[in-house]
């Protein structure tokens, strides 16, 4: 049984996370806890991630590689000596690392050179390597991108989930373009939960049985990336979700997609605050420690999605549910400019968070001239392409394993 290692993964606190890291299990095992491959995620929240990712079968180890002090209340304290000889156990059993993280490899956050670190103990052991989904840059120094294209070139498998990453990795970082492939982001094939258990958390709302809705995915982090003010963020939400219960005529669905221990980047403090400021239960949090297979069900039900996480808009797309993002990077861009196609104009899909809140206009036009119905049948066309990107990133890798 080939024993594989997931990097690129910081806690399924956030939901985006649990999606990409259940996603690739899920490939990789698709009969959960019968599946072929032992499968082990580094994670810096492992208790909270075992029982997250406990259908898949995957088991979970706190991460040696990178240790975030932010989350160290949740992983065993442990000395540099015993970080190095369990990272050495680790490798020992190690057929194949697996590198995700989205967008981890950019100077956006400053924790791209870290993430490289089990790949390079990897690659030095000769432990075959691959980054898959990802989007790359850009970085702000050579250092960074350096040490990035020196594990890259190593790698078995590379692809990138849009074609902005793909054109950056190319003509600016200069790697050979039959270095990298382009592909889809593993979390478009995150399973969702049953209709039966979506139809129970609707039905708690008050939400009848096909009740049409839309659901905003509001990020109490993106103020910390984008230096926007708190209360204007607040401010701007709340006239979206007014604007929209005043003219769809139809609930607005707060999801709370990153339930994050730390304050800073916990939506359920936001979704609560636009909530009580639009004082009207026709705006409603979604509630409880749900799962991203859980709110990807609640997604494939909406209207219409708006997020400023990019795995919520990403759960809505990969359900057929046309989606636009609020961001502040070019990995919304690309990802939904990568999901519509050429027919479908950027600017229509994607507001920058600035614009979002100081522009009144910005949030008229999508309230008004967003074509969901058209939306909707442009996905129902390029899916099947996305998909099947993602899913051959999963044969590669099974080829690779000798399967």
């Amino acid at each position: 049984m080939p024993n594989i290692l997931i990097t690129g993964i910081t806690s399924c606190e956030s939901r985006g996370v649990e999606a990409l890291a259940r996603s690739i299990v899920e490939q990789l095992n698709p009969h959960g806890v019968m599946g072929a491959h032992q499968v082990t995620v580094l994670t810096q929240t492992p208790a909270l991630d075992k029982e997250a990712l406990a259908p898949t079968g995957a088991d979970c180890a706190a991460d040696p590689f990178v240790v975030s002090r932010s989350w160290q209340q949740m992983r065993p304290q442990e000395s540099p000596s015993e970080l190095s000889a369990r990272r050495e156990r680790l490798l020992a059993d190690t057929d194949l690392v697996i590198a995700t993280g989205g967008d981890l490899h950019t100077s956006d956050y400053g924790v791209s050179t870290p993430y490289l670190r089990a790949l390079i103990a990897a690659q030095q052991r000769g432990i075959p390597t691959v980054m898959i989904g990802q989007s790359v840059g850009p970085f702000d120094g050579s250092s960074d991108a350096e040490a990035w294209l020196t594990v890259a070139d190593r790698l078995q498998l590379l692809t990138v989930r849009e074609s902005v990453s793909h054109r950056y990795v190319v003509d600016k970082l200069g790697l050979p373009e039959q270095r990298v492939s382009l592909s889809s982001d593993p979390a478009f094939l995150l399973s969702a939960a049953t209709s039966e258990g979506v139809s129970a958390v609707l039905s708690h709302l008050g939400l009848t049985p096909g009740e049409p809705y839309v659901c905003v995915a509001p990020s109490q982090g993106i103020t910390r990336f984008s230096t926007l003010e708190e209360a204007r963020h607040l401010a701007a939400l709340t006239r979206l979700v007014t604007s929209f219960v005043r003219t769809w005529d139809m609930p607005v669905l707060l999801v709370p997609h990153c339930h994050d221990s730390r304050s800073h980047n916990d939506d359920r403090i936001l979704a609560a605050r636009i909530a009580e400021a639009f004082g009207s239960p026709q705006v409603k949090v979604l509630p409880g420690a749900l799962s991203a297979s859980d709110y990807k069900g609640i997604l494939a039900r909406a209207e219409l999605v708006v997020s400023e996480r990019l795995h919520a808009a990403i759960g809505a797309l990969s359900s057929g549910v046309p989606a636009v993002a609020i961001g502040h990077s070019h990995k919304f861009n690309g990802v939904l400019a990568e999901t519509y196609g050429d027919s479908v104009d950027v600017a229509g899909i994607h507001m920058d968070v600035r614009a979002f809140a100081e522009d009144p206009s910005v949030i008229d036009r999508l309230v008004n001239d967003t074509d969901a119905a058209g939306l909707r049948a442009i996905l129902r066309q390029r899916l099947p392409l996305i998909t099947d990107r993602a899913h051959d990133d999963f044969a590669r890798i099974r080829k690779l394993l000798g399967a």
